[in-house]
């Protein structure tokens, strides 16, 4: 159960960061933030999922100061690394 959950969770947070790339500026932020929370894991011993979460708090903290103008490669890195939870988890 909490395997499927997991999977579910990673599926959701791909999704959501696919989609808020496009989004504006406060509704990427919104949609980051909740995923840096939903993401968080508290088991040290996985490492995937700790990956994820440690990108999308780069790329939210990055939007949120305001001073990278090329955010590309921080949503890239957001999106192969939930990719790479999500591909743990089959």
């Amino acid at each position: 159960m909490y395997y499927a959950a997991d999977k579910q969770n990673a599926e959701r947070a791909l999704i959501d960061l696919r989609s808020s790339r496009t989004a504006e500026r406060g509704a990427a932020l919104a949609c980051l933030q909740r995923l840096r929370n939903e993401v968080a894991c508290e088991r040290a011993d996985d490492l995937p999922r700790m990956q994820a979460w440690q990108s999308i708090r780069r790329l939210y903290d990055a939007l949120k100061a305001g001073t990278v103008q090329d955010l590309g490669p921080q949503w890239r890195d957001a999106v192969a690394k939930t990719t790479a939870w999500r591909e743990n988890l089959r």
